[in-house]
């Protein structure tokens, strides 16, 4: 029991660093790529550490359906950014 409420409060913390922190900025950096700007090196970097995140905790998430759905489309996000910094890479 201890145990499922210690990942049930992980959960939660990790929940909540991502909307109030995480998301919040990944969502700046994707504006800024779409507006054909360059990855910076902080961006790139930001969203190391959040992939990198992603990874450690991901025994929290495969547990929980609805956290399953919000790593999904983080990982989509993610390659929506990373592809179009490519692409305005290419282009500069």
């Amino acid at each position: 029991m201890t145990n499922h409420r210690q990942q049930n409060g992980m959960m939660v913390t990790l929940m909540e660093r991502f909307k109030t922190q995480r998301l919040p900025r990944i969502m700046e950096i994707k504006e800024q790529v779409d507006q054909g700007n360059r990855l910076g090196e902080y961006d790139r970097l930001f969203l190391e550490e959040v992939i990198k995140d992603a990874q450690r905790n991901i025994r929290y998430v495969e547990e929980i359906p609805e956290c399953q759905h919000m790593f999904i489309q983080l990982a989509h996000l993610y390659k929506q950014i990373m592809d179009k910094a490519v692409e305005n890479e290419q282009q500069a």
